[in-house]
């Protein structure tokens, strides 16, 4: 029989410790990445959109300075992040707000609301009103109380008001 030499504490160091680090950094970055490049396209189009669609939560628009009103919606969905959920899992200890739940889901809000302004532009309005913005809950396949995601929906009434 061939014995086998014991393996190095040099490999089983990088096998158990190093190669999970790698992971996680890697996986951190990637993430960190996305929501820069995320946020800078929202940071783009919500400059658009201020420059070209009139945006108010107010419920009635001028009478007769308006064309047929037309409901706009947009939404998004966000998941868990483990990074997130770790941290919050501390949060449960000592209390105080959740930062990261709390940047996602400004971040969903704001793509919803860019969402919904794209759609009232294709449709050929200049002008949104009454824009509210609704949550939904997504919860896990086995039906638990901790929840898979939210959607966020914002929506409002379109219209093309003329001079």
């Amino acid at each position: 029989m061939a014995s086998h030499p014991e393996s190095s504490p040099v490999i089983e160091l990088i096998v158990n410790l190093a190669i999970p680090v790698f992971l996680l950094a890697g996986t951190w970055l990637t993430q960190f990445l996305i929501t820069r490049s995320r946020r800078k396209y929202l940071d783009q189009q919500e400059q658009y959109f201020r420059e070209h669609l009139l945006q108010t939560n107010l419920k009635n628009f001028p009478p007769g300075k308006c064309s047929q009103p037309v409901l706009v919606s947009g939404s998004a969905v966000i998941a868990n992040n483990y990074f997130v959920s770790f941290a919050a899992g501390f949060k449960h200890l000592f209390g105080g707000e959740f930062k990261g739940y709390t940047g996602m889901c400004s971040d969903a809000r704001r793509l919803a609301t860019v969402r919904m302004l794209q759609e009232a532009e294709a449709a050929g309005a200049n002008a949104v009103f009454n824009i509210r913005f609704e949550t939904a809950t997504i919860v896990t396949a086995n039906n638990q109380r901790q929840s898979g995601g939210v959607e966020l929906i914002a929506y409002g009434t379109a219209v093309r008001m003329e001079s």
